[in-house]
């Protein structure tokens, strides 16, 4: 009886040493080729102003562009929120019409004192892979949003 590694030399004489390594060698690189993200980009860029004048509604724009040269990216499960410092909950962001990247959402209400705001933007996503879609994130910040009188 055979085990896994005592099949390896009789694979070598039936194959030859040199096929037998380029087989396995062929192996590694498609699985490689198959789970590897190199050369992957995803980026958040804040272009929220870092100054807004007080308003009487209590509600401030936050904005960002988001970028991902990922193939297997899954564009309908693109999930931004902001998240800001002190705040119990995280604030959802939406896609701007006319720009596929841009992304916003508004802030608020905020407390009468409230005049440095510390926030952070968070997008999840999901790409396909075998056999089933992978969860990926990322994050960026802190930011500070000051709101002056």
């Amino acid at each position: 009886r055979m085990g896994p590694v005592a099949a390896w030399p009789p694979m070598a004489k039936r194959f030859g040493v040199p096929h037998a390594f380029a087989a396995c060698l062929l192996l590694a690189v498609t699985v490689g080729c198959l789970t590897s993200e190199s050369g992957v980009t995803t980026k958040i860029t804040n272009i929220t102003p870092t100054l807004y004048p007080r308003n009487t509604t209590g509600l401030y724009r936050v904005e960002m562009i988001w970028e991902s040269n990922q193939k297997a990216l899954r564009p309908e499960t693109i999930a931004p929120e902001v998240r800001v410092t002190g705040h119990t909950n995280a604030y959802p962001m939406k896609r701007t019409p006319l720009l596929s990247n841009r992304w916003e959402t508004l802030i608020g209400p905020l407390k009468p004192d409230e005049t440095n705001l510390f926030y952070s933007i968070k997008v999840n996503w999901k790409y396909n892979t075998v056999p089933i879609p992978r969860a990926n994130s990322l994050i960026k910040g802190p930011f500070r949003l000051r709101i002056v009188d």
